[in-house]
């Protein structure tokens, strides 16, 4: 009985989000705020580093490529302790490159939000970016990024792509970015994003600077931040047109260990503002949003739990029990099976539901690569089977995982 409620509810609450979010569009719709181009301002772009010696290189790169006034660019790399040769990579890219305002800040390793805050305290502009050190952004991101940062607004943010999709966790993964993204682009028509990633996220240092900085003592720094941007009622902007490239991890064990992190420091974080969830003062975000961020990890562990009841303890428990009716005679059990297969069998309920979530994923994803300049019949038709199919099964894994490591006391850093 528990079982078929909580899968009921699970049905019911991820049409009723698929319906609510399309509504949303058809409402509000989703087309970038035109923005007249502003005069160039300073800009900090804070690149924290640990252990990134494959690509340092390439994500200072991109920087300077950037279309914008090298001298009103402030670019420091605050390098956490590597024990590679980050440091020395960065030192000679400096020193390549003295007509840019570069500077490297070496420390002991203490965790990305503390190499973030020194590099909040070193920021001489009033524009503070957050630049991760596997990541590259786009010639004219900084450009098309700058006019939408003004007034009470904290943060803007850009569309995230990763950079590859040559194997099967990276086809997953594109769809989760281009899908993730430009859903945080429909919520931020109600004040609704509650993370600001780490590749390119721009700031108005005075504002993270009177909030307090980013929280040392979480998981997920980019996360707790928007959470405290949106607990003193400034706003996020998450855009489409502004591209950054973040490199994925390319297997199945990276890539869990990566969500477990990301899972855990939501846990961590919704306890830290738990005073925010039902709270009508915080307005859709804490009446909408913050909730929904719970009943996401809920649907995932109850599907986990529906196809181990559904497809393995429960068979397995009606075939011992049947088993015991004829002494235990497998090949007559099977021989029995196969003869009374009928299609009533079946849970046409269920496989209805399923096809109503299925098709209203195949409208998001299609509707993802559009809106995100992506060609989907180049790049998402052939991802998207294996993301509809596995995708799911991979959470329930993550977050199972959770559970484990939390009742083990296990929590990672970095």
């Amino acid at each position: 009985m528990f079982i078929n409620i909580s899968i009921g509810t699970m049905y019911f609450l991820s049409v009723y989000f698929a319906v609510f979010t399309l509504l949303m569009i058809i409402s509000k719709g989703i087309t970038q705020t035109a923005t007249k181009p502003v005069p160039p301002r300073g800009v900090t772009i804070a690149i924290p580093a640990w252990n990134e010696e494959e690509s340092i290189l390439k994500t200072l790169q991109h920087v300077i490529a950037l279309d914008y006034p090298k001298k009103l660019l402030e670019i420091i790399v605050v390098n956490d302790g590597s024990i590679d040769t980050t440091a020395t990579i960065t030192q000679q890219f400096i020193n390549n490159h003295k007509d840019y305002t570069i500077k490297l800040i070496n420390q002991k390793n203490k965790g990305k939000a503390t190499a973030l805050n020194t590099a909040l305290a070193a920021a001489h502009h009033d524009i503070f970016i957050c630049l991760d050190a596997d990541s590259y952004v786009e010639q004219n991101t900084l450009q098309l990024m700058l006019p939408h940062l003004k007034n009470n607004v904290a943060s803007v943010l850009p569309f995230m792509k990763i950079t590859r999709r040559n194997n099967w966790i990276l086809k997953i993964q594109w769809i989760e970015y281009l899908l993730n993204f430009f859903l945080k682009k429909i919520m931020g028509t109600m004040d609704c994003i509650h993370v600001t990633p780490g590749p390119f996220a721009m700031y108005q240092t005075n504002i993270l600077k009177t909030i307090g900085g980013f929280d040392t003592k979480t998981l997920t720094e980019d996360q707790e931040i928007a959470m405290r941007i949106q607990k003193h009622n400034y706003k996020i902007i998450q855009l489409l047109d502004a591209t950054v490239y973040t490199e994925p991890p390319t297997t199945f064990k990276g890539w869990r260990n990566q969500r477990n992190r990301w899972y855990k420091g939501t846990i961590f974080n919704m306890i830290k503002h738990r005073n925010m969830i039902f709270n009508k003062n915080y307005g859709e975000f804490g009446i909408w949003q913050m909730p929904l961020i719970i009943l996401a990890a809920l649907i995932s562990l109850s599907f986990g739990l529906f196809v181990v009841w559904d497809n393995i303890i429960h068979p397995l428990l009606q075939k011992i029990h049947d088993l015991s009716y004829i002494n235990f005679d497998i090949g007559l059990m099977m021989q029995k099976s196969v003869e009374r297969f009928s299609w009533l069998d079946i849970n046409f309920v269920i496989l209805f539901f399923t096809g109503i979530v299925v098709l209203l994923s195949l409208v998001w994803i299609i509707g993802s690569h559009i809106y995100s300049n992506e060609r989907y019949l180049k790049k998402g038709l052939l991802s998207t089977p294996i993301y509809l199919v596995l995708y799911p099964y991979m959470i329930c894994i993550v977050w199972f995982t959770i559970l484990i490591d939390l009742i083990r006391g296990k929590i990672q850093k970095w």
